[in-house]
């Protein structure tokens, strides 16, 4: 098993914090806890479900090699509940719905989840919001200088790594974007605003590249942390990410979020804490089981970057990971050479404490920083399984020329290319069934008649303007009245 390295961050505890138990169902609560993983297993198991193994044993045993190459990672507590993978806070609630067990909720979970959301909706909607953040085409390089930073260092300062990019897209897009998105509530610790940094890195990706350059030279009772400040300065924050388009969605949280406020107070609408999760079976031979309490309106796309409708979730297994992930650089450099290393820093849900007493479960945010493989195995096989998502979960890449791995694939759903310089089409795409195909960079008129006849059947793209077809969404309303979302391709009309 590898073992993961720890950066060592002294963080507040939360016992000292204020709480607001209250008792929302008579239920005979669960009398056993559930598993534990030891806190050297935790990312190590989050890196394995994303290469879609149940398990790194279960890896282990199949002869994978798994190259996990962890730089760093949140201080964790001794064990988590991690058999919920990358869906720890959703499914946690689950469990905790089935088994009536209790839950704790504070503020910098359900700020994330607003976050991570938020930037899953600015990733959908890249170029129709990009005169929102900023006034280029393209990706701008910010760079954080990492003299402090070592990559066989656990100890190293990424803290004021995540601060310079904070301060530095703060300068880009404005302070009110960044202080919003950023948790600074009574229960925040530097793991969670950590965790909030790289959410705001995930929301502007399209629109930066990261640089970090050293040169060398059913739950029966609800725990709410936090104060009804904190609480309140939720709804506060939500306002300036009013104008990105999100009315649809804020307006449905504006009213949920007004109850955590109260509640923290004391005044306590068992009501609507017992509708926050609700399980249904369908009596229908092979209908979904449907979930449709009120939490679902915190999750407003799917992981193919589609619109939920707010109201239920049916197929759970296409919720987004709770986990961001943002590609960054480190360049070591002696003016001569350098050595760039890829890192990705990943953040948000890790897993779930669990109070051996109570049996009370709380997620837990945390954050890493794994080395990219750069083989070209690797690369192939990422792009392989890339290949089959739309939207966010497709092929998205920032190069000066077309990877040869990526010819090598037959079908590709979504594919994404931002070229440095000149959009440079090799004949041997041609090759490739491709769906939906988005190019961004400098071109002639010529060039761009001869990829929009190479790709006549596909969705194309080139600088914010489409040709051929275009997807969009479809509402409708099945018999039980509730609406589904799917996406729909249609010829451009002439």
């Amino acid at each position: 098993m590898v073992a993961i390295l720890y950066c060592c961050f002294i963080a507040q505890s939360t016992f000292s914090q204020h709480k607001t138990s209250f008792v929302i169902e008579d239920l005979k609560r669960a009398e056993k806890t559930l598993s534990m993983s030891p806190k050297e297993d935790v990312f190590i198991e989050l890196l394995a479900r994303d290469k879609d193994f149940p398990s790194a044993k279960y890896a282990e045993v199949k002869g994978e090699v798994l190259n996990l190459d962890p730089v760093a990672g949140s201080e964790l507590p001794d064990s988590l509940v991690t058999r919920f993978g990358l869906h720890p806070f959703f499914n946690g609630m689950y469990q905790a719905y089935a088994d009536h067990r209790p839950f704790v909720l504070s503020p910098d979970m359900m700020w994330l989840l607003v976050s991570q959301g938020f930037a899953r909706h600015v990733n959908a909607n890249a170029e129709k919001l990009r005169n929102k953040f900023v006034d280029y085409h393209g990706k701008l390089d910010l760079i954080v200088d990492g003299k402090d930073i070592r990559l066989d260092d656990p100890n190293s300062n990424w803290e004021t790594v995540f601060d310079g990019f904070s301060s530095q897209i703060s300068e880009k897009v404005g302070n009110e974007l960044v202080d919003a998105l950023t948790a600074d509530f009574s229960t925040t610790t530097s793991i969670e605003k950590m965790a909030s940094q790289i959410t705001v890195m995930e929301a502007v990706k399209p629109y930066f590249e990261f640089i970090v350059m050293y040169v060398v030279c059913g739950i029966p009772e609800i725990t709410l942390e936090g104060t009804p400040e904190d609480w309140q300065k939720i709804i506060h924050k939500l306002q300036p990410l009013r104008k990105y388009n999100l009315n649809w969605w804020i307006d449905e949280m504006e009213p949920l979020l007004q109850e955590f406020v109260e509640a923290s107070k004391g005044n306590v609408d068992k009501e609507f804490w017992r509708n926050m999760f609700k399980y249904h079976s369908q009596k229908k031979y092979g209908a979904p089981n449907i979930i449709d309490g009120w939490i679902v309106k915190f999750f407003p796309y799917n992981k193919k970057g589609e619109r939920n409708n707010l109201d239920s979730i049916i197929k759970t297994d296409e919720l987004p990971a709770e986990m961001v992930k943002v590609d960054i650089k480190h360049i070591v450099t002696d003016g001569t050479e350098q050595v760039v290393t890829p890192l990705e820093l990943w953040a948000g849900f890790v897993g779930l404490e669990q109070n051996n007493t109570t049996m009370a479960l709380r997620p837990k945010i945390g954050w890493m920083i794994r080395k990219k493989s750069d083989t070209s195995d690797e690369l192939y096989k990422k792009f392989e399984e890339q290949s089959r998502e739309y939207g966010l979960g497709g092929i998205q890449i920032r190069v000066d020329k077309v990877p040869k791995e990526l010819l090598r694939l037959k079908q590709i759903k979504s594919l994404e290319i931002e070229f440095i310089d000149k959009i440079d089409i090799p004949n041997e795409m041609a090759n490739i069934e491709i769906e939906q195909l988005k190019l961004t960079g400098e071109i002639s008129k010529n060039e761009r008649d001869r990829i929009i006849k190479m790709f006549s059947e596909t969705a194309l793209t080139i600088n914010q303007k489409e040709f051929n077809y275009r997807f969009t969404f479809k509402g409708e309303v099945n018999d039980e009245g509730t609406v589904t979302f799917r996406t729909v391709k249609e010829k451009i009309k002439k």
